[in-house]
């Protein structure tokens, strides 16, 4: 609840800073998503390997680390490897990939909040993924069409070719999917506040879609995904592993300052890379940053979505022992009768 208020609030004082003084130059707001990934994002993705102890430490014992880091890293790399050979089907399935795993991460944040661990069926799964996907992507959807022209123009900047026509393309085929995704998420989206509007969870989509029209496409995720998506992981990761705020920020600082130095020491101070975004040149630091950026979340929201299921599986079975040993309680009494 806190932490939405905040975001909400972030997202109203951008839109009003924007309107008012006007959009920050392509240097500032690369500096300032470089620098709020590297303080929040990286020790949100940095910590998985704590998600990778708990499911495969019981199995592999002690080795369950060479198991974790084996699988996660030759996803990366093959996902890496798919940017070169795949440039535009690859940025599109990132965008999809993306756009559902934010919307599963609220999804679930709200059923932990309500304790819903009931089994659902197909259908209601199906469902469930779709809201997901089209909720969880408003970010990219909506500037997909109302800043197709600065989405292009950053594309452009980060696909390993040299032809505009690639980032054009892909930029109609986002809006070819916010066509179709946008009003699913608006019918979930006003379901979702006319049962609950004094929810201010509720309200974050309607925030998240206001900011992606009215401000750059840079601001407008950086906002999204380290003020919200990022610092909504951590908080689950703190509860996860039962950890005080002291002992959780002993485990995130070091990330946070070896993210900023290493972004400092590739860039040369964000140099390369912000004068890259701001004249329009490609700059192959701008492109390594951001392919190994989307390699790394790849393996990051698999991961999850399968510790997810993994929980979920073990809370169903948790459910059933009292019905079965009922079932078998009868059965016994049936045949001793």
């Amino acid at each position: 609840m806190i932490l939405a208020s905040i975001y909400i609030a972030i997202c109203i004082a951008s839109i009003g800073g924007v309107v008012i003084l006007g959009a920050p130059d392509w240097q500032a707001l690369a500096v300032i998503a470089a620098l709020s990934v590297a303080i929040i994002g990286v020790p949100h993705g940095g910590l998985d390997h704590w998600c990778g102890r708990r499911l495969l430490s019981r199995r592999f014992s002690n080795r369950w680390w060479m198991v974790f880091f084996g699988l996660y890293f030759a996803v990366a790399i093959g996902f890496a490897a798919a940017w070169i050979a795949f440039p535009i089907l690859t940025v599109l399935v990132f965008f999809v990939a993306s756009a559902w795993h934010f919307g599963r991460e609220d999804e679930k944040e709200e059923h932990e909040a309500k304790s819903y661990n009931l089994p659902i069926n197909c259908l209601q799964e199906a469902i469930s993924h779709l809201r997901s996907l089209a909720v969880g992507g408003l970010v990219i959807w909506i500037p997909s069409v109302l800043r197709s022209d600065e989405m292009c123009h950053l594309i452009s900047l980060v696909i390993p070719t040299s032809e505009t026509a690639d980032a054009q393309q892909i930029v109609q085929w986002a809006q070819w999917f916010s066509l179709f995704l946008v009003p699913i998420a608006a019918v979930f989206v006003a379901k979702t506040l006319l049962k609950a509007p004094s929810d201010v969870v509720h309200w974050v989509p309607i925030a998240t879609s206001a900011i992606s029209a009215f401000t750059p496409i840079l601001l407008s995720f950086t906002i999204y995904f380290c003020a919200w998506h990022s610092l909504q992981g951590l908080r689950k990761l703190q509860r996860q592993e039962r950890l005080s705020n002291l002992q959780f920020a002993k485990a995130t600082l070091p990330l946070s300052i070896s993210a900023i130095a290493g972004t400092a020491m590739i860039g040369w101070f964000l140099h390369d890379p912000t004068m890259a975004i701001a004249s329009g040149e490609r700059s192959p630091v701008l492109q390594t940053l951001f392919i190994g950026l989307s390699a790394i979340a790849v393996p990051h929201l698999l991961l999850h979505e399968f510790g997810d299921s993994v929980s979920r599986s073990q809370s169903t079975h948790n459910l059933q022992p009292s019905k079965q040993l009922t079932d078998a309680q009868r059965l016994q009494k049936g045949i001793v009768t």
